[in-house]
């Protein structure tokens, strides 16, 4: 059969030396001459997974104690890490996308592993969500993300991915700096992006009153009656940031409302968008998207309301 690779002509003829190579090699490999431009060399295609890179050397130099010539690999495709450990040791190899054959000169094409759909947002995403939409302009400069929001540039740089991905976001730059500009008004967006969204508890239970420090703030439906009509439940409910609370002191059963407190260990700091000394009204609301509670979900929508149409 006669085809090409990249506009390099490539013939292919029977091999017929498989009979002196051992079953364990001849029973990976399916076993091809082909002619590369002028060059002779051995296609080896996979029967079944690749063997490791130590493994594939003997392999190779047992082929060629056979017949002297290079021998190319046909794979259906290959990740970047093993396209580079191939490369590092000479290896050649052929996909449907790229070509390394050192013995003729290389022809690389970047082959893209596919880009995983966002399910989920990282948590590090949601608060650039959120820090952006506090921020109220309509472009947000990383640079300001960056000195405000706790992570490094690598973690905010594989936040801006995971936005740009979803395709609500537009994402230019000025100059060296990235900008972030939403493609809807707040409202729209938050209620777009609310699926990719996750409550910021981690877990939750019960504090004596005693123990309240300043890393807690109101939180749930105990924020929530503060900020709409939703009256209190019989217990408070505060929040605090995992990394600043030992979980030791939490337990699990409620003996006395008076006494005790309801702590949701967050995620990330409930103070981070805190204002007047209570968990944000976003994170409020996303804390609590999971309630059935009728009462909840009427006040949360307010909630919502007044937050994002102000």
């Amino acid at each position: 059969m006669h085809t090409n690779i990249f506009g390099i002509p490539i013939k292919y003829e029977k091999w017929t030396k498989e009979k002196s190579l051992p079953l364990y090699i001849t029973g990976s490999y399916d076993f091809k001459t082909a002619i590369i431009d002028t060059q002779r060399c051995i296609m080896l295609t996979l029967k079944e997974e690749l063997v490791t890179l130590p493994a594939l050397k003997k392999h190779i130099k047992r082929i060629q104690e056979v017949d002297n010539v290079p021998v190319v690999l046909a794979l259906p495709a290959v990740s970047s890490y093993r396209r580079k450990s191939l490369i590092e040791n000479k290896i050649p190899f052929i996909t449907d996308k790229q070509v390394y054959l050192p013995f003729i000169g290389a022809l690389l094409m970047e082959e893209k592993e596919p880009e995983k759909e966002v399910e989920k947002f990282m948590f590090s995403t949601q608060q650039l969500v959120l820090f952006y939409i506090y921020n109220g302009k309509q472009k947000l400069y990383m640079a300001e993300a960056t000195e405000k929001l706790p992570f490094t540039a690598m973690t905010l740089s594989r936040a801006v991915r995971q936005l740009e991905a979803v395709g609500l976001f537009t994402i230019t730059k000025d100059g060296v700096n990235k900008v972030i500009e939403a493609n809807y008004e707040r409202d729209e967006l938050f209620k777009k992006l609310k699926k990719y969204f996750s409550s910021p508890v981690r877990v939750t239970g019960y504090l004596e009153k005693t123990n309240l420090t300043d890393n807690m703030v109101p939180a749930g439906e105990t924020a929530l009656s503060e900020k709409t009509m939703l009256n209190p439940g019989i217990i408070a409910t505060y929040a605090v940031y995992h990394k600043l609370f030992d979980k030791k002191h939490l337990m699990n059963e409620l003996v006395d409302p008076d006494n005790q407190i309801c702590l949701e260990v967050w995620e990330y700091d409930p103070k981070q968008f805190a204002k007047d000394n209570t968990a944000d009204s976003l994170s409020v609301a996303l804390s609590l998207k999971d309630c059935e509670d009728e009462r909840v979900e009427e006040a949360v929508e307010d909630l919502l309301e007044k937050e994002l149409r102000e």
